[in-house]
Parts: structure tokens; sequence; C-alpha cells
């Protein structure tokens, strides 16, 4: 396979991938991969941020036979820097394919997904032993790559549990909104699982002092 990166990157240290615009203008990128919606803005909003963007739109969003399409709009002067890109993406799990310069001010790229990965996510093996988390937002995303029993403390008498359950995709397999407040929630894990979203119902901030999570390895 032809290895796209490292042909930008000739390309680039040899002055031959202009990315400057004459002036500030609307430019359009297109991302393609075979993955869900919700895996695909999270990984390229995260891709961005990294990049220095703070300010994008979404223009467009479709899904089709698996196939997921983003296409973003960005007020800027330059190009995305496709070499940055690409290892930025390549970080998520995601590995360029095919990329497309329609023109300077808009390019289409395309990826395979292999091993996704989610910023700001924490690795949560069954080991048996608590991990206090702390997150100012209130909401916890938690990465686990092995089935077992997830039990998560919180340290308020408020919070009142919503936790999602997603698939490797991001795909959401099951999701739970409590009726009353708890400090303690419990619940299986399957081997489908991948990525758990911990938040509450009303208010996330009610999280905001942090939570304590638990995950015991499945009994046989």
């Amino acid at each position: 396979m032809l290895q796209i990166g490292k042909v930008l990157a000739t390309l680039k240290d040899n002055g031959l991938l202009p990315l400057k615009f004459n002036r500030p203008a609307l430019l359009q990128v297109r991302f393609v991969a075979k993955t869900s919606p919700l895996l695909l803005l999270k990984t390229i909003q995260s891709v961005l941020s990294s990049m220095g963007y703070t300010y994008f739109s979404v223009l467009q969003v479709q899904y089709k036979e698996d196939i997921s399409s983003a296409t973003f709009g960005l007020n800027t002067e330059y190009a995305l820097d496709p070499t940055l890109a690409v290892r930025l993406f390549a970080k998520y799990g995601f590995n360029l394919v095919d990329l497309e310069r329609k023109s300077l001010k808009d390019w289409d790229y395309s990826f395979m997904v292999q091993t996704p990965r989610l910023a700001y996510t924490t690795p949560l093996i069954p080991t048996g032993h608590a991990l206090d988390l702390k997150e100012i937002s209130g909401e916890y995303w938690l990465d686990i790559t092995s089935p077992g029993h997830l039990v998560v403390f919180a340290h308020s008498a408020e919070w009142q549990p919503q936790v999602s359950l997603f698939d490797s995709s991001l795909h959401i397999l099951k999701y739970m909104a409590a009726e009353n407040p708890t400090e303690k929630i419990s619940l299986h894990i399957g081997d489908k699982v991948r990525f758990v979203r911990v938040s509450d119902v009303n208010n996330p901030l009610v999280l905001k002092g942090g939570i304590k999570v638990l995950l015991q390895p499945t009994q046989h």
C-alpha cells in the first residue's frame, strides 16, 4: 500500500504542498470512515483542537451503509497541514487511505479505522482496585478492554446516574438513567462494550467533585 503520509511529508519538505490562501476564506474539509458518526465527530474535534483550531462548524454529517462522513468548515488563512493531521488521526486509530485536494480550500480525507481510541478517556482493567477520577465537566469516559463488573461511587448524595455503554465504534449498546439519586451503582460490562460514559441525568456538574470506579473480574 502506498504510504500516503511519507509522500505528503516529501512534498512538504520540497515546497510542493502549498497551504496558504491569498486572503482569509472558508476552508471545507470532508472526513470519511467506516465507523459511527459519533466516533468520527469526536475524533475530528480532538484532532482540530490539537492543531490549534478553536472555532469550526459542522456543515454536514451523513451515515449510510456503515460509512460516516462529516464536512467541517473553518475560517482560516491556511488549509490543514495534512502531514500533521495524518499523524494526529493515527493516534486515535484512524489510518489515512486516501486524500483528495479538490482545490486549496476543499479537501477530502478517507480513513480506515482499526483500534479506535478516544481522547480524554481513562483506561480501566479488571484489577479489583478502585480508581479515583476527577473531571471538572462532570462527564467521565472509561475505556474498557475486558469484561467485568463495574462499580461507580459518587462523591455526592445528589447524583442521579446517567450511564451509556458503547462498542468500539461508539455505537450505543445500552443507556441507563436513574429515577432517584444514589451514591453507588453497579452493572455488568459484556465483551462487546468498549467505552462507558458516566454523568448525571440533570446536571453533570454534580460529579465535578469526582467519582471512584472499580472494575471487578467476571466470576466464572
